[in-house]
């Protein structure tokens, strides 16, 4: 299948950049420029743009009565931390409150992720979540986060959480614990990334053999829903991951 027709690269092309996947796979040829501006790479910037734009908007003007955009970041910004707190040690029972330390991540998380999610069902537009590149650094993100986490609030006692509970079962599970957390990155940003390329496909295909119209109709619907679902399970298995680094385990 060739290589989708989009606009942004266009226009960077255009303006001499090289910006595109003949680009990209060549990028010995073309140089670092060819990578900085992929196209995974450029719809990113986009999408981080268009973040910035909308947070400056809803903020311009704050009133006391949300309407319009400020009332929806409200909305989302609460609900995102209503949704941390219920899913991380809060500070109960003497426990450890990092729900200041994740909140902000998992808003970036959230709003990214979807925007990226959302973006390829826009003629001319591919989501830079269906990269491996992309779904891979965000989860190296969370991996890297959760440990700090980890090593913050337990110090050296953390590596223990690797030995298990019993001392002679040690040389078993440290190399069970290493193969999980390993895994955790392959399952993390694979999920995300294989659901998305898989839409992209799936849309074109659909647009060649079966028209431009009404036969991705079905894939794009089913697109949204994949968008938000794939959103809502990277967010929670961050969560899941930066609970469990803190928490004493028994």
């Amino acid at each position: 299948m060739e290589h989708p027709i989009l606009f942004l690269c266009l226009i960077l092309e255009k303006l001499g950049i090289p910006s595109g996947w003949v680009y990209y796979e060549h990028a010995d040829k073309y140089g670092v420029l060819s990578k900085v501006f992929a196209p995974h790479m450029v719809h990113s910037y986009f999408v981080c743009l268009l973040l910035i734009v909308l947070a400056f908007i809803g903020t311009r003007k704050k009133e006391f009565i949300p309407r319009g955009i400020q009332n929806f970041w409200e909305f989302t910004l609460e609900t995102l931390y209503d949704f941390t707190k219920e899913n991380v040690p809060h500070g109960e029972d003497h426990g450890p409150n990092i729900v200041p330390l994740v909140y902000p991540l998992i808003v970036f998380f959230a709003l990214y992720i979807l925007f990226c999610n959302l973006l390829g069902l826009i003629p001319g537009f591919m989501s830079p979540t269906a990269n491996i590149n992309v779904t891979l650094g965000l989860t190296l993100i969370t991996i890297v986060y959760y440990h700090l986490l980890g090593l913050r609030y337990k110090g050296i006692r953390y590596f223990k959480d690797f030995l298990g509970p019993i001392p002679w079962l040690a040389p078993l599970m440290l190399p069970a614990e290493i193969f999980s957390h390993i895994g955790r990155i392959i399952s993390l940003s694979v999920r995300l990334f294989g659901n998305l390329i898989s839409k992209e496909l799936l849309l074109g295909l659909l647009t060649m053999l079966a028209g431009k119209f009404f036969a991705p109709l079905p894939i794009m619907l089913l697109g949204v829903l994949v968008s938000f679902i794939q959103t809502l399970i990277f967010v929670l298995l961050s969560l899941a991951y930066f609970a469990g680094a803190v928490e004493e385990h028994h």
